[in-house]
């Protein structure tokens, strides 16, 4: 009998291989399970980065009360006064141990008296006279040349009025005459007094001639635009 038993042991595990591997190989792989083919793997390379454009630079932003190109820029200076008498001499004095040589200018103070209309300076006496025969033919028969050496010698008065707004009437009938040339504003006279300009606003000027403006007290010291020499003599 275990003959017998050995026999159908021996039988059962043949069959049992048979049936293995019959099934292996009519068998398909489960899908997403599929054997690895080192052959086909193939690295992905890093993407790249897309190339950065190169913007054109915008032109500098030019600041608020800065000039436009081709447009003269004013000059700052101090000013300092007023001066007479003794004391005009004494601060002169002062300022000439500075040696400042041309950027200092002496010259008349002034003070308001009205308003007036007039045409802007001219060169010479002789373009003052062609302007005051040019308004005679549009019909303005008052003028007058300013002819003492100031800053508006050789300007061209039209009139004086005690208002701003008398004044400004005043330019608009000129100018439904067909005269552009006008303008109207604040009239200066000078007066017996002097003050000192000084063509340097540098902190280290400034600090000089505050430490100075203690020995005369009363005069102001201040920023102004420069103003240009005074013609004398054409």
């Amino acid at each position: 009998m275990k003959w017998i038993f050995a026999i159908l042991l021996v039988i059962n595990i043949l069959f049992f291989t048979v049936m293995q591997l019959g099934s292996s190989q009519g068998r398909e792989p489960m899908r997403g399970h599929e054997p690895v083919k080192a052959e086909k793997i193939k690295l992905l390379a890093e993407p790249q980065k897309a190339p950065e454009l190169a913007l054109p630079m915008s032109e500098p932003l030019v600041k608020s009360g800065d000039s436009a190109p081709g447009e003269a820029k004013s000059e700052i200076c101090l000013e300092w006064g007023q001066f007479y008498g003794d004391t005009l001499k004494r601060v002169a004095q002062a300022l000439e141990k500075l040696q400042l040589g041309e950027k200092l200018i002496q010259r008349k103070a002034e003070k308001s008296g009205g308003y007036w209309v007039y045409v802007t300076p001219r060169n010479t006496m002789q373009e003052a006279q062609k302007k005051v025969d040019e308004l005679k033919r549009l019909g303005v028969q008052e003028s007058y040349v300013v002819r003492e050496p100031s800053e508006m010698q050789y300007a061209i008065s039209l009139g004086i009025f005690s208002t701003a707004e008398a004044a400004a009437k005043y330019l608009d009938r000129l100018r439904e005459k067909g005269v552009k040339s006008a303008v109207s504003g604040p009239r200066t006279q000078e007066i017996d007094a002097a003050v000192f300009q000084i063509k340097d606003s540098g902190e280290s000027m400034t600090a000089q001639l505050t430490k100075l403006k203690l020995d005369f007290p009363g005069s102001e010291l201040k920023a102004v635009e420069c103003r240009k020499p005074v013609r004398v003599g054409q």
